[in-house]
């Protein structure tokens, strides 16, 4: 268990002061050291310039050139020095975390007005303020007189046999450092009813001659007009919400009517669409039996025309073979073709195309 908490101890120390980080800064190198301390190792090493490290020429900027204490890497500060290496946040926050602990590993939990580094033991806790005090913290900050003087201080044993755990004792301790006046680091633990804010023991010499109450009172007594408009804002989102259901029920109803609305479009569309294609298909009919029957009349008519062609193509060959004859020959023939049966014979063809 010792060597635990020596190896933890370790881990949370500055390798420059031996002591618990303060606003730990990293390194290039990823070491931390608290802030100061390596500001303090800065100021013992010799100012170099920057052409003289990275070999560039006409640079005349003077960088401070240290190396780490624990693994001698050389880091360039750079312009702003000490005050342009970057926090380490995460470092800084675990130490935070370790160091509101550190007062509950044992029975008796530590003063929540010492510095972290300097915890003395809590002798009493205020059970307005919620604060633990050491002896000498309760005579400086916790005087018995004017409003402090109805608080009600109990040791810090009789804080522990009661129905609290030191994890609870630990949670308490965590709320009330965070609840803290970040100009005195002091925990809040009045109300200034004159300015209307809380205010710490440091707080108090300026607020002269103002109303002053203990933190727990003027909850209690600011309580009844929060509750008031907490119940009327109620009122004002219950009405809200009947609003909103109102809202909604008539984008509900727009919807279906567009829905409706487009349903009553698709059928027209649709009756009008069977429509067309019933006239569509109609009229390819009528005119698919049209032109069938002239096909058929001019058919039979073109073949009216061959055969006649053919005839007076035999009539005029016979013509043609009855003049080549001889005399004899063709005055016996020629008595039976007279010129009106070749002119009757040539003028049926534009008789059928009339």
């Amino acid at each position: 268990m010792a060597e635990s908490k020596q190896n933890r101890d370790d881990v949370f120390t500055c390798s420059i002061c031996m002591e618990t980080f303060r606003k730990p800064v990293m390194l290039p190198c990823q070491h931390s050291f608290c802030r100061e301390c390596i500001g303090l190792y800065a100021d013992k090493s010799k100012p170099v310039r920057a052409d003289e490290t990275s070999g560039i020429t006409g640079n005349e900027d003077v960088h401070q050139l240290i190396s780490c204490p624990v693994c001698r890497a050389p880091t360039s500060l750079g312009r702003e020095g000490v005050a342009g290496l970057p926090p380490n946040f995460h470092l800084a926050e675990i130490v935070e975390r370790f160091s509101s602990v550190v007062e509950v590993e044992d029975d008796t939990p530590y003063c929540s007005m010492c510095e972290v580094e300097n915890h003395a033991k809590a002798v009493k806790f205020c059970t307005n303020c919620g604060v633990f005090y050491c002896q000498e913290c309760l005579a400086n900050y916790h005087p018995m007189r004017g409003p402090l003087k109805r608080h009600r201080l109990i040791s810090s044993m009789e804080y522990l046999s009661q129905d609290t755990s030191q994890g609870q004792v630990s949670r308490h301790h965590q709320s009330t450092q965070q609840a803290t006046c970040s100009r005195h680091g002091q925990p809040f633990c009045l109300y200034c009813v004159t300015c209307r804010m809380v205010i710490c023991l440091g707080c108090v010499v300026d607020h002269p001659k103002h109303a002053v109450q203990d933190i727990k009172s003027a909850a209690e007594n600011d309580k009844p007009d929060v509750l008031t408009k907490t119940s009327e804002l109620e009122k004002v989102l219950q009405e809200t919400k009947e609003s909103l259901s109102g809202v909604m029920r008539l984008h509900k109803k727009i919807q279906e009517n567009q829905d409706l609305h487009t349903q009553e479009v698709e059928k027209a569309y649709c009756a009008a669409l069977e429509a067309l294609q019933a006239w569509r298909l109609h009229s390819l009919d009528a005119m698919k039996t049209r032109y069938s029957q002239w096909r058929v009349e001019c058919s039979a008519i073109l073949k009216h025309f061959q055969i006649q062609a053919q005839e007076m193509e035999s009539i005029v060959q016979a013509s043609k073979d009855l003049l080549t004859s001889m005399d004899v020959e063709f005055l016996q023939v020629s008595q039976m073709y007279t010129i009106s049966n070749i002119g009757s014979a040539a003028s049926t063809p534009v008789k059928y195309l009339k």
